[in-house]
C-alpha cells in the first residue's frame, strides 16, 4: 500500500485537545511513515528521546486510536529509529506473526463476526451476487454452484459478502470446518510447507474441510507452481462436494494469464459481478453507519459524501471516518463547509468527468459510420447489432455500468439483451479488437 495514512492522523491529532501541542508540533509531526501493509503501520522517530516518548502508553493510545479511526479498522502501530531499515523489516514481520498466530489461535477459519449477511447494504449493484451467496450459504457443496466466483473492482463488498457466507455456514452448520484465506496467504503457505517438507501438513490444512474462501484469486497469475497446487486442491474439494467461494478484481474470461484449466473450472459454476454502488445504496450505507455509529448528519451533508464518493464502499467508509471523527471532535457542531473541506483530499467534485453512455455511442457512431440513431433503433442487420453490442460492451468495461442501465440507455433493451451482446463481443476477437481501438480514443478525449 502507499496509501499515507499518517498524514490524515496528524490532521486529526491536531484537532485533539488531550494531544500536547508542544508534543505534536516537536514530536510527532517530524515522525515519518515508512510502512503500511496490511493492519500494520511502522512510523520513523528522528531519535531515542521521539522514539521512547511515543512508545509510552498515553501517546501510544491516542496514535492508534487516530490511525484506526482513519483507517476504518483496528491498526497496529509501530515505532523505529529513522534510517533503520532492518528494524523496519523486522517489525513488520514480528507483528504479522503475532497478529496471524493470534487470528489462527481465537478462530482457525480465519473468519471475524462483523462480517455477516445482516451488516451487507444490498442494493442494485450486489443485489444478484447478494442472492447467490446466501443460497450457497444455506446449501453449500451443490454442484450446479460450486465454485461461486465473485468478481469486481477492489472495495466494493466481495470479500464482505464472502466471509458472510463462511459465518452463515458456520451458524448453520456447526459441524462444517470452514477456511477464509487470501490467495497470498495460500501461497506463502505452501512455499513455507514446501521449504520444510511438511507438505502433508498444507494438504490436510485446505483439502480436509468442508468451505474454502479464497480472496483476490488473481494473484495466481505469474505463479505456475502455485496454480498447479491450487488447482489440485480445487479438484480434490470439488469432487469431495465441498464448496469453493472465489473472489477476482476481473471475469474468468478477463485473465488470460491463467491457467486454462483453472479459468474453465471458474467458469462451471455461478459467476457474479459487483458493480459500484448507485447512489441509493451509497446513501443506505452512510445512514447505518449513522445509526450504528450514533451520530446525526444533516441531510446536505449525507447528499454531499453520496453524490462525491461514488467509486466503492471503502472509499465511502473512509469519507465517513474522516466525517465522524470531526464529528467527535467538534462536538457534533459540523457543518456543509467543514466537511468539504476535511473531504477535499479525498474526492474531486469540480474536477473532469469522466466518459458518459453519450461520448460511447458517439465514439462507436464514428468508428463504425453507423448513425447513433441507428444502434439505438431496434434494426438489427449485422453491422448495427455489432456497433450496438460494442458500444455496450464499453459502457460495461469502462463506465462499469449495470445491464439494467445499459439497457435503459439503447432504447430500454432487458439487461439479458446486455448480456448476451457483451458475451458475443467478448467472444468475438475482432470486435474486441476494435473494442480496444475505440476506447482508446475516448479515454485520450
Amino acid at each position: 500500500m502507499n496509501e499515507n495514512i499518517w498524514s490524515s492522523t496528524l490532521n486529526i491529532l491536531s484537532y485533539d485537545s488531550s494531544v500536547d501541542r508542544v508534543i505534536l508540533d516537536t514530536f510527532l509531526s517530524k515522525m515519518k511513515q515508512v510502512s503500511y501493509e496490511g493492519n500494520i503501520l511502522v512510523l520513523s522517530c528522528r531519535d531515542d528521546y521521539s522514539l521512547n516518548l511515543v512508545k509510552g502508553q498515553k501517546i501510544n493510545g491516542h496514535i492508534r486510536s487516530a490511525v484506526s479511526s482513519v483507517a476504518g479498522r483496528e491498526i497496529s502501530v509501530k515505532y523505529v529509529l529513522e534510517g533503520d531499515n532492518s528494524a523496519v523489516i523486522n517489525s513488520v514481520i514480528s507483528e504479522t506473526k503475532a497478529q496471524e498466530k493470534e487470528r489462527m489461535n481465537t478462530n482457525p477459519s480465519g473468519l471475524t463476526d462483523e462480517f455477516t449477511f445482516d451488516t451487507f447494504i444490498v442494493g442494485d449493484c450486489n443485489r444478484f451476487a447478494y442472492a447467490s451467496a446466501i443460497s450457497v450459504a444455506e446449501n453449500p457443496g451443490l454442484r450446479q454452484k460450486n465454485p461461486l466466483y465473485i468478481w469486481g473492482n477492489s472495495g466494493l463488498g466481495k470479500t464482505h459478502l464472502m466471509k458472510a457466507i463462511g459465518n452463515k455456514v458456520m451458524k448453520l452448520y456447526p459441524e462444517k470446518k470452514v477456511i477464509f484465506t487470501t490467495c497470498e496467504e495460500f501461497t506463502n503457505a505452501y512455499v513455507s510447507c514446501m521449504r520444510k517438507n511438511y507438505y502433508e501438513d498444507f494438504r490436510n490444512k485446505y483439502r480436509n474441510i468442508d468451505v474454502l474462501l479464497i480472496d483476490d484469486i488473481q494473484f495466481l497469475i505469474g505463479k505456475e507452481g502455485i496454480q498447479m497446487e491450487f488447482f489440485n486442491t480445487f479438484e480434490s474439494l470439488a469432487s469431495a462436494g465441498k464448496q469453493i467461494v472465489i473472489t477476482c478484481d476481473k471475469s474468468p474470461k478477463n485473465l488470460p494469464e491463467l491457467d486454462p484449466r483453472l479459468s474453465s473450472r471458474f467458469q462451471s459454476g455461478i459467476m457474479m459481478d459487483i458493480q459500484p454502488p448507485d447512489y441509493a445504496t451509497r446513501k443506505a450505507i452512510i445512514i447505518k453507519k449513522m445509526e450504528s455509529s450514533h451520530i446525526e448528519l444533516s441531510d446536505d451533508i449525507v447528499e454531499y459524501i453520496c453524490e462525491n464518493v461514488t467509486n466503492n464502499v471503502r472509499e465511502l467508509n473512509g469519507a465517513f471516518n474522516t466525517v465522524s471523527s470531526f464529528y467527535a471532535l467538534e462536538n457534533g457542531n459540523i457543518n456543509l463547509d467543514l466537511v468539504m473541506a476535511k473531504l477535499a483530499p479525498l474526492i474531486s467534485p469540480n474536477s473532469k468527468k469522466g466518459p458518459t453512455t453519450e461520448i460511447v455511442i458517439d465514439a462507436v457512431s464514428r468508428y463504425y459510420d453507423i448513425p447513433a440513431d441507428k444502434m439505438l433503433s431496434k434494426l438489427k442487420s449485422a453491422d448495427i447489432v455489432n456497433a450496438r453490442s460494442v458500444a455496450m460492451y464499453i459502457c460495461r468495461d469502462i463506465l462499469e455500468m449495470q445491464y439494467t442501465k445499459i439497457g435503459e440507455s439503447f432504447g430500454g433493451r432487458k439487461h439479458t439483451t446486455v448480456m448476451n451482446a457483451c458475451d458475443n463481443v467478448s467472444n468475438n476477437d475482432t470486435l474486441l479488437s476494435d473494442v480496444k481501438i475505440i476506447e482508446k480514443k475516448i479515454i485520450d478525449v
